[in-house]
Order: C-alpha cells, then sequence, then structure tokens
C-alpha cells in the first residue's frame, strides 16, 4: 500500500492520508518511528511547518513507503515550505540564516567580469551554502546561465577531467588539454556563473579561470587555494551567537528554547543541524538532555556528528597548524597564522570551541 494515491495537497494533509492507509494510529506510527507523538501531530494540523529531513525518514521507515510514496511525501514539504531554487544548482537550506555581509561581498564582486571569489573556512561552517545561496540570488545576471560542479575535496582530479565535465553541461565535447583549452575560450565568451565545490587542489582549478573571463566563478574549498585570478579571499567564520541561536529555533520550531544547545554548535551549521535532527527524531531527546550531553567535551563531536568533518580538515592543515591546535592556547606563530588562514582560529587567536575538543581528541 506505500504506492496509495494521495491529494495534492500539504505535508500535513500527505501525511494523515499515508497513516491512515496504513491503519496507524498516531501512536503506533510514533512506536514504529521513534518520532514524537507530538511531532506527528504537529505534522499533520500543520502547526510544525517544516519537517526536518531526518523526520520525514524515520517517518517513511516506519510507514514502510517505498520509493514512489517517499517522494510525494518529501514534494509535498519541498512544494509547501523550500525557497525556489535554480535549475543546475543543489537545493537550497530552508534554514539558511544571516550571512547578509557574505552574500554582499559575493554579489558585488559578481559585477567585475572574471571575477573569481575563493570562499574557505573551517569543516562544516556553510560554505556550499553560501555559495549556492549567492548563485541562486545572482542567477538572473547570468544571461548564459549558472553551473555547479562538486570535487569532493579530490586533489587527484587532473584540470582536464573538470574541464570536461563543465563542457559537458554546455553540450561540448572535448577530451585531454583540449578540454582546458576549450573550457578557458567559452569563459571568455559567455556570461556564466559557476560555482566550483569543494576543490582539492589549486592545480585543478587555476589553469581554468582566465583573467579576461566574461562570467564569474566562485570556488569553495577546506583550506586556502594559491589562485592567481581570485580577487577576493573570503574566509567565512562561523555564524553569531544570536544567528545560530536563531537557526536552531527555525529548525526546531519559534517557540522552542534552544540556546543553550546553540551554544555548543558554535554557529557552525553542520552542528546546529545535527542537533536539531537529534531533537526531532529521538522521542525521549530534550533540550535539556543534549545540553548535558553537549557539556562533556568528550562527547561533543560524536553528538553533533562533526567528528569525521573535523578529522577530513585536520588532515588539510599544514604540520605546524596541527602542532599549535594539539596546544593550545595558541602562542603567537606559524602555526598560529595557519590556522587562522583556514579558518579554525579566529585573527584574535580564538581557536573554534569544536575544533579545541576535535584537538584534545588528537592528544
Amino acid at each position: 500500500m506505500g504506492s496509495t494515491m494521495m491529494p495534492a495537497a500539504g505535508a500535513g494533509s500527505v501525511l494523515r492520508a499515508l497513516r491512515a492507509a496504513k491503519g496507524l494510529t498516531i501512536g503506533e506510527l510514533a512506536t514504529r518511528s521513534g518520532v514524537s507523538p507530538r511531532t506527528i501531530g504537529g505534522i499533520e494540523r500543520g502547526h510544525v511547518r517544516r519537517p526536518h529531513g531526518g523526520t520525514l525518514t524515520a517517518l517513511a521507515d516506519g510507514l514502510g513507503l517505498d520509493g514512489v510514496a517517499r517522494t510525494r511525501l518529501a514534494a509535498a514539504v519541498r512544494t509547501e515550505h523550500a525557497p525556489v531554487g535554480v535549475p543546475d544548482l543543489p537545493p537550497l537550506t530552508p534554514h539558511f540564516t544571516g550571512r547578509q555581509d557574505d552574500l554582499a561581498r559575493l554579489v558585488a564582486a559578481s559585477h567585475t567580469p572574471g571575477g573569481v571569489v575563493l570562499v574557505t573556512g573551517l569543516p562544516g561552517v556553510g560554505k556550499t551554502t553560501l555559495a549556492v545561496r549567492a548563485a541562486t540570488g545572482l542567477d538572473a545576471r547570468f544571461p548564459d546561465g549558472v553551473r555547479f560542479i562538486g570535487l569532493a575535496g579530490d586533489p587527484t582530479l587532473r584540470p582536464a577531467a573538470v574541464a570536461q565535465r563543465l563542457l559537458r553541461s554546455f553540450g561540448v565535447e572535448a577530451f585531454g588539454d583540449g578540454a582546458v583549452r576549450e573550457y578557458r575560450a567559452l569563459m571568455r565568451q559567455r556570461r556564466v556563473l559557476v560555482v566550483v565545490d569543494d576543490a582539492g587542489a589549486a592545480a585543478q582549478v587555476a589553469p581554468l579561470l582566465p583573467a579576461d573571463a566574461a562570467g564569474f566563478t566562485v570556488v569553495t574549498a577546506g583550506r586556502p587555494l594559491d589562485l592567481p585570478a581570485a580577487r577576493d579571499r573570503l574566509i567565512l567564520q562561523p555564524l553569531s551567537a544570536v544567528d545560530g541561536e536563531r537557526a536552531l529555533c527555525r529548525m526546531l520550531g519559534e517557540d522552542v528554547d534552544a540556546g543553550a544547545v546553540a551554544g555548543y554548535c558554535g554557529g557552525l551549521p553542520l552542528a546546529l543541524r545535527a542537533a536539531a535532527t537529534r531533537l526531532i527524531t529521538r522521542p525521549h531527546a530534550s533540550v535539556e538532555r543534549l545540553a548535558a550531553r553537549l557539556a562533556r567535551p568528550e562527547r561533543v563531536l560524536d553528538a553533533l556528528s562533526v567528528r569525521d568533518a573535523f578529522a577530513r580538515g585536520y588532515r588539510l592543515l599544514p604540520e605546524c597548524a596541527r602542532q599549535a591546535l594539539r596546544t593550545t592556547p595558541l602562542s603567537p606563530g606559524e602555526g598560529a597564522n595557519a590556522l587562522v588562514a583556514h579558518g579554525w582560529a579566529t585573527p584574535q587567536g580564538e581557536v573554534h570551541p569544536l575544533a579545541r575538543a576535535f584537538a584534545q581528541s588528537c592528544r
């Protein structure tokens, strides 16, 4: 019965129809899915207007939905609440908060033909999200379209392979060094906005960025890259305490006092999303219990699901920065400067609290 026809309605109506088709009460679905009865009822009545992705997955599992019904349930939420995105770009993050100054900086850079901006920063700080949000707002200014390519931080990708993938999106086929030449020529002719996400090395991107390009390119990376064409370099900082709490409340519901948990996330969007998922999908979770767990440094990384992201970022740090991180508090010097350049510390020498917790786990 997972493929039961559903009305073209909002998420609440769709969920209620699916539950009724399975013959389940709210309590029974709560037991099967691990989502609290209060949350399920709130979704069905329209009080929970933006259910988290983790909640929808848990509900779909509890209902035993097939792929078609899962897609319809997710589509009902997107249709009702998700901001409008742009084809060729990843979906917009519905709970995007703050970043007005960073967005303004990218918009200003886009007015210069051939502009290139490099966005770096701490793991999970929202580099991709910022780039996608900016590109979505700028797409009307680039008549030849918007393109997005994710490189997954792989430093072994050659520029020819990157150029090939981008050229195919324009319907052009080229190979080897010819692909690089063809792509550079195309960038000189067309006003296109390109997002190169999670670049692994300067060598795979720099040859694709002619100084006389007609369009605009945003490159995100986990570490500073030597890109001669980059006219601006933005080290993205964590959200302010106010914006971090606001973002978490938007995920959980404006009536939830999530300040204590938000404080332990340090304004890191990846951590904030993990905290929201934990609170939404676990029936016995509470802000107070999660805050108590996060207060323990040995548990905070796993509780916020950021350990793997920090481990990947840690491998990108030069050895002097790793050494400095393991011996916090920071002392002035090459290692401290490298941590600032990578976004792991502020210019004032303050290491992000989650980076500090990760450093302690490395000792």
